[in-house]
């Protein structure tokens, strides 16, 4: 018990650490905003889809209603052998030119809109994604300084409905706010989404265009990019608004080929780690192998807590409910902080109740910095989300595991 009791202090400790560090730069980035001439150069939008009938005719509608110049946009999807309507739907958009390909994966529809695009700006978009207004405007921007090769935006919950979608969108507006923390203050973005990216055109040439070994290509492209000596921002208000999954098995099956695909794309580009490397990439190392040990080792010590304190607190039902309420609910730390003058200090008081209240305030700062509102569901939301926490480090440890029998990795040795 000894032992776990210490792994327990040791693990809170650096949880701690790691998300002090997150709101110091958080902190820092509002004295270190970027500013950008304005440039609005001609962009070809490549929209890779494969049955896509539900969504295409948004996604197009929205990108044609923008208020980027119509003069300066060509707009190109990449069909994908889509087994639906969805050619028929681009067809009923004379403005679209329309590319179709047998089913050869996004990576190879991605290539094929970038080789037919006749200009110097690649802005893509998936096809389950709608635009704001100004998106694409601001998306481009930052591309007026030279040493700058590629910008992505932020992606926000479309329509959510639902408990699941409502977690997500949490979720979703903390993963911006990280985003847009490091790159205003380190001046290079982190966790690149290829939802909604801007690229230059002759930079992808270069580095031969998206590859297909790894699961994620926007991550493995952003990470070349960087390997080029080219930088890549995020441009926090240039808003986009995509479907989420909206049951556990389609959530594990895009979490699970997020994680893994960017594990991927870091050993790829294992260059990169090295003295020089920006401060943003060196983060993006350290938090996801950090979140991948800690998905691990925070199941036993969620259970030795949860145990270790559970004969105190089943004398009746009301207590143990009260406990366990406590336990999965943000109620938890500020009750472990009205008990401390009767519990006394601990580091697992501390750092873990700290933890949490830091998590707290910065996903409260992020869902009012991406313009949404404080809800009652959102709020919610927020109020359960360590068990939404729990999930997702499942998926994790799930994908890490069934990645290690795969026979094929597809990782670059």
């Amino acid at each position: 018990m000894l032992s776990l009791l210490t792994l327990t202090s040791v693990l809170f400790f650096i949880l701690f650490l790691f998300l002090l560090f997150i709101f110091l730069v958080f902190l820092v980035s509002f004295f270190r905003r970027p500013s950008y001439p304005p440039f609005e150069p001609n962009v070809s939008i490549v929209i890779p889809a494969y049955n896509e009938a539900g969504h295409i005719r948004d996604c197009l509608a929205s990108v044609l209603a923008s208020a980027y110049p119509k003069k300066k946009m060509e707009v190109i999807v990449v069909d994908d052998g889509s087994t639906d309507s969805t050619r028929e739907i681009v067809k009923r958009f004379p403005a679209v030119k329309l590319i179709s390909s047998n089913h050869g994966g996004k990576t190879e529809a991605l290539n094929a809109g970038t080789r037919e695009a006749k200009h110097p700006f690649i802005l893509t978009l998936d096809a389950d994604t709608i635009v704001d207004g100004q998106c694409m405007k601001r998306l481009v921007r930052p591309l007026s300084d030279a040493s700058i090769a590629a910008t992505t935006g932020s992606s926000k919950v479309r329509d959510p409905d639902s408990v699941l979608d409502y977690f997500q969108n949490i979720e979703y507006h903390y993963n911006n706010l990280i985003r847009r923390s490091f790159s205003d203050t380190f001046s290079t973005g982190v966790w690149f989404f290829g939802a909604l990216a801007c690229y230059r055109k002759d930079v992808l040439k270069k580095i031969g265009l998206f590859k297909k070994d790894t699961l994620t290509e926007d991550m493995d492209i952003s990470l070349e990019i960087h390997r080029a000596g080219f930088r890549t921002v995020h441009v926090y208000d240039a808003f986009c608004f995509t479907i989420v999954p909206k049951t556990l098995k389609e959530l594990y099956s895009q979490r699970s080929r997020w994680w893994m695909g960017v594990l991927q794309a870091l050993r790829k580009n294992k260059a990169l780690f090295s003295k020089k490397m920006p401060p943003s990439i060196f983060f993006l190392y350290l938090n996801q192998y950090w979140w991948s040990i800690y998905a691990f080792l925070s199941f036993p010590v969620i259970i030795y807590q949860i145990l270790y304190w559970l004969p105190y607190n089943q004398d009746t039902l009301f207590h143990l409910t009260r406990y366990l309420f406590n336990w999965f609910t943000l109620a938890g730390p500020f009750y472990v902080l009205y008990k401390i003058p009767e519990w006394g200090f601990t580091f697992n008081n501390a750092f873990g109740v700290l933890s949490g209240i830091i998590s707290a305030i910065m996903i409260l700062a992020s869902i009012l910095m991406f313009k949404d509102k404080y809800s009652f569901k959102n709020l919610l939301a927020l109020f359960f989300y360590f068990p939404y926490t729990i999930v997702l480090n499942t998926v994790i440890v799930l994908s890490l595991l069934a990645f290690g029998f795969r026979k094929e990795r597809y990782f670059i040795r």
